[in-house]
């Protein structure tokens, strides 16, 4: 069995022999590679950019592109050969026609006079050129391909599967560059009318996390109008994401009424966290005794997130008088984000009193980028009072803080939280 070898000798190839059969022959079938290889990619770049909806089809087709333009490229290099090299190229490298004078030619002076090196680095140069000056005359279509296209196709996808993926990578942090071109904005509108539930509450939230604030009507009629409750909640908080605007807040506010749905109740709660508008705060107000003690901690939450001390007062009265409890614990996480400096040295003798076993558990929801949030952190009621310290007054408290980091009967977490307020503190110093 014969051992495998590499061809360098492009006379060995075979190739291409009927159009180098004359020069004319050369020149025009050229001609026509070159307007068959651009006439196709017209074709195919219209094709994927706006009809297509198959990923590897478009891989077939772009492959095909290539190999169309590889062999322009060889049929260019063979009429540059033709007029360029020694006399007789293209009869002996193109053609294998043996010259006369061959048996007095050392294969040294053969493998120079064949230009074989030259050969191949021409076709290298002419693919490169070829390519280059295509995708400028059909509009850059390796760009809007790799930073459009690629997620219009699987967005046209029957397979919900796919659109939902097409989405999904869309809204990965590496993609950040390209969230603004307004190609993919739109792709995102068209995703918010899809008749896929997961598609449609996808499409929402990638509407706000990319800050889309053309889609803001169409947010606003899905959190009011969706048949489906999970979507209208995912709206809601995708509107929030928006840059503030009166007609968001108003709706939001509408929607966290008790007539609402619990499931668009905590999340155009969550929308009006994310707003951080104080000019809802007395609308949030009117939730905190709800019955339902999810939609009093959401409301809670959001009062924190907004950080207005227009709460504090209704805030403070739960915490004076609520047992210890969920709903407790819920205005215990409000209070650290909306007391004042007033508020500390009762802050330090409630530190000192509470009991040490009293715990509030944790209550959390994540987004689909994995991003939790608390809306009640699970830790000890003592620290939530050291926490109202740090929030709000922390440098005149300096020498309370450094004396917890250094009690040795201080447990662990208390000690570390304390230490890490004060290294919040000495980085604001600098």
């Amino acid at each position: 069995m014969k051992r495998p070898k590499l061809v360098t000798d492009v006379s060995e190839w075979g190739l291409m022999r009927w159009p180098a059969r004359t020069r004319a022959r050369l020149v025009i079938t050229s001609l026509a590679f070159i307007a068959l290889a651009t006439a196709c990619a017209f074709i195919s770049a219209d094709y994927i950019l706006n009809t297509s909806a198959s990923v590897m089809l478009n891989l077939v087709l772009i492959t095909a592109n290539l190999f169309l333009l590889l062999v322009t490229a060889f049929l260019q290099a063979a009429l540059i050969g033709e007029f360029f090299f020694s006399p007789g190229w293209r009869q002996r490298v193109l053609l294998g026609e043996k010259p006369a004078s061959r048996s007095s030619l050392s294969d040294d002076l053969l493998a120079v006079h064949d230009h074989n090196a030259e050969f191949i680095a021409i076709i290298a140069i002419a693919l490169f050129v070829n390519g280059f000056a295509i995708n400028q005359v059909i509009g850059g279509f390796f760009d809007a391909y790799h930073n459009e296209a690629f997620f219009q196709v699987r967005m046209r996808s029957d397979d919900p599967e796919e659109r939902l993926a097409s989405l999904t990578m869309l809204a990965d942090p590496l993609n950040n560059q390209i969230w603004e071109r307004p190609a993919l904005q739109e792709m995102i509108l068209e995703g918010l009318g899809d008749p896929e539930t997961s598609v449609r509450q996808r499409a929402a939230w990638t509407a706000g996390a990319l800050l889309v604030r053309r889609a803001d009507k169409t947010l606003s009629a899905m959190a009011t109008d969706d048949p489906d409750p999970q979507t209208r909640a995912r709206a809601a908080h995708a509107l929030g994401k928006l840059p503030p605007a009166e007609e968001h807040r108003l709706t939001l506010e509408r929607l966290i009424t008790a007539d609402q749905p619990l499931e668009l109740r905590l999340g155009a709660f969550r929308g009006l966290a994310a707003m951080a508008d104080a000019y809802a705060v007395p609308t949030i107000l009117t939730q905190i005794d709800d019955p339902d003690e999810t939609v009093a901690a959401y409301a809670y939450w959001a009062l924190a997130r907004i950080g207005s001390a227009d709460a504090r007062d209704q805030v403070k009265a739960r915490v004076d008088t609520l047992p210890h409890g969920p709903r407790r614990c819920a205005a215990l996480e409000a209070f650290k984000m909306v007391s004042t400096k007033e508020d500390t040295i009762s802050a330090r003798r409630h530190f000192q009193r509470v009991d040490p076993e009293l715990y509030c558990e944790p209550l959390t929801f994540e987004e689909p980028d994995e991003n939790i949030h608390h809306v009640v952190w699970g830790e000890s009621v003592r620290l939530k009072w050291l926490k109202v310290v740090g929030n709000t007054d922390p440098f005149s408290h300096e020498d309370w803080m450094v004396r917890l980091v250094n009690d040795p009967e201080e447990d662990v977490r208390t000690r570390d939280v304390a230490d890490e307020i004060l290294r919040q503190m000495r980085r604001v110093q600098r």
